[in-house]
C-alpha cells in the first residue's frame, strides 16, 4: 500500500456518505506529501469539501494568542511573568499572584468562564466588555501554580492584555504581525456575516442524523478560540515556525516545554501547545472543538513531520485521524486484534456514568446493541477495537462495579473518572 493509500484508509473508514467530513495534511520539511479533503462542505447543496475550505479552528487559536504574548516580550513590552494587574489595572488578584505565564499554561487558578452557562450554541452574544468583566470577577478555582485546569479564560485575558499593551485589537496585532507578513490571507477573526470564500458549513450529529449547527456567540471565544483558517494558511505558519520567522528557536522551546507545577510535578503543556510523546517521537500539539468544528495540529519537536486535520463536524475523532496519520508518516505498526468481547459480567461491572471533577462524562452502556463496539483487553481492561489505542481501564471494586475509570489515551494525560448516580454523557 503506497503512503497516499494509507492515509486515504485512515480518514474513509471516518467518513459517512453524504455527510460532512475533514480536510486534512501532512507535511515533511514544510512540504505537503498529502493535502486532501473529504465528505461535503454543504450537505444541502452536495458540495464536496475542497482543501481549501475555511474553517473555524477553535482552540488552535491559543497557539497565535501565545505567540502574540511570545512577541510582545521579545519587542520588551512585556515579560511573561508579569503579574497580570501590571497591564489590566482593573484586575483584582485577591492577594494572588496570576502571571502572563500562568494564562498561558492554564495554571492560574481561575475559573473558565465557560463552566455553568449552559450550552454555548444557546449563549447571547454577550459584548465582549462584560465577558471580560465577569472573568476578571470569577472566583479563583485554585491557587496559581497549584494545578493545571484548561481554562479559556486566561486566554481571553491574554487578548486583553495584548490589546493594552499594542494600543491596537488583538484581530489587528495578529494580522499585522502574523498573517500579513507571512501570507496568510484567509486567517482571521470569525465573522458569521462577513461572505467568505468556501466556508465550510459546521454541523452536529443528532440522533436523527446531521443537523446544522447553531452558530455560537463569538464575544465568549475571541481570543481564545476565535479564528478561521485553512490548512494552507497553517502549513504556512507551520513553515514560519520551523524557519524561525515567528520566534526565535529558544523562544520557541520556551512555548513547548511542559509546565512545572508548584508541588514539583510535570505537566505536557507548555504555552499554547500540548505536549506529548508518541512512537518515540516528542511532539507538541493541540486539539480545537466549537459548534459544528473540530479540529487537531500535531508536529514533531523536531520540525519533520506536521499534521494538520479540519472538520466541519463537531466532535468528529480529529485524535484518531492525527495519530493513524503520524502513524502513517512514521511507518508505525498498528495495534490489531483478534479482539474478544469482554465477559458479560464484567462489563457489567463497567457499566454506568462515570465523571470527573471538571464535570466530563463517561458513559458505559451494557446493552446488546453498544457490546459490539467494546472489547475486552484483560480485566477490568476495555477498549474499541477501532481505535484500541484508547484504553479504559477499571478499578475499585464495590460490590459487583468499579468504582474509578481511567482514560488512558497515548497523547494525552490520563484522565480519571469516578462512578457517578446520573445519567448522561457521551456513549462508547
Amino acid at each position: 500500500m503506497t503512503e497516499t493509500a494509507r492515509f486515504d484508509a485512515v480518514v474513509e473508514q471516518l467518513i459517512e456518505t453524504g455527510g460532512p467530513g475533514a480536510a486534512v495534511a501532512v507535511l515533511r520539511e514544510g512540504r505537503f506529501v498529502h493535502r486532501k479533503a473529504y465528505g461535503l462542505a454543504d450537505l444541502e447543496w452536495g458540495t464536496a469539501l475542497a482543501p481549501d475550505c475555511s474553517f473555524r479552528i477553535a482552540s488552535l487559536t491559543k497557539q497565535f494568542t501565545a505567540a502574540a504574548i511570545l512577541r510582545l516580550e521579545a519587542q520588551g513590552r512585556v515579560s511573561i511573568d508579569d503579574p497580570l494587574e501590571a497591564h489590566l489595572p482593573d484586575f483584582d488578584p485577591r492577594g494572588r499572584r496570576v502571571s502572563l505565564r500562568s494564562l498561558l499554561n492554564h495554571t492560574s487558578g481561575l475559573r473558565n468562564h465557560d463552566l455553568g452557562q449552559g450550552s454555548r450554541a444557546g449563549r447571547p452574544n454577550t459584548p465582549r466588555a462584560e465577558v471580560l468583566a465577569s472573568v476578571k470577577a470569577a472566583p479563583f478555582d485554585s491557587e496559581p501554580g497549584e494545578r493545571y485546569r484548561y481554562c479559556n479564560s486566561g486566554y481571553l485575558l491574554l487578548g486583553a492584555v495584548i490589546e493594552a499593551v499594542s494600543g491596537v485589537s488583538y484581530a489587528t496585532f495578529v494580522a499585522a504581525e502574523f498573517f500579513e507578513p507571512l501570507g496568510m490571507a484567509r486567517t482571521g477573526m470569525f465573522a458569521p456575516r462577513r461572505i467568505t470564500p468556501k466556508r465550510a458549513r459546521g454541523y452536529v450529529r443528532g440522533r436523527g442524523g446531521f443537523h446544522n449547527a447553531d452558530p455560537d456567540p463569538f464575544n465568549w471565544s475571541d481570543s481564545a478560540g476565535a479564528l478561521s483558517s485553512t490548512l494552507d494558511d497553517l502549513a504556512l505558519w507551520d513553515g514560519a515556525l520551523r524557519d524561525g520567522r515567528v520566534m526565535t528557536p529558544d523562544a520557541f522551546a520556551r512555548m513547548i516545554e511542559p509546565t512545572r507545577l508548584t508541588n514539583g510535578t510535570v505537566y505536557p503543556y507548555g504555552l499554547g501547545w500540548g505536549t506529548a510523546t508518541y512512537g518515540g517521537h516528542a511532539l507538541h500539539h493541540h486539539t480545537g472543538g466549537i459548534s459544528g468544528f473540530a479540529c487537531q495540529m500535531a508536529r514533531l519537536n523536531d520540525g519533520s513531520l506536521t499534521t494538520i486535520v479540519l472538520s466541519n463536524l463537531y466532535l468528529f475523532p480529529f485524535d484518531r485521524v492525527t495519530r493513524g496519520l503520524l502513524r502513517a508518516a512514521l511507518d508505525m505498526p498498528e495495534r490489531r486484534g483478534p479482539f474478544t468481547p469482554p465477559e458479560p459480567s464484567d462489563l457489567h461491572a463497567c457499566a454506568g456514568v462515570f465523571e470527573n471533577d471538571e464535570g466530563g462524562q463517561v458513559v458505559i452502556d451494557a446493552s446488546g446493541g453498544r457490546r459490539a463496539r467494546l472489547a475486552a483487553v484483560g480485566e477490568g481492561h476495555l477498549c474499541d477495537p477501532q481505535d484500541p489505542e484508547v484504553e479504559l481501564r477499571f478499578s475499585k471494586m464495590t460490590g459487583d462495579s468499579y468504582q474509578i475509570l481511567e482514560y488512558v489515551s497515548p497523547l494525552w494525560p490520563t484522565q480519571t473518572y469516578a462512578r457517578a448516580a446520573n445519567a448522561g454523557g457521551e456513549r462508547l
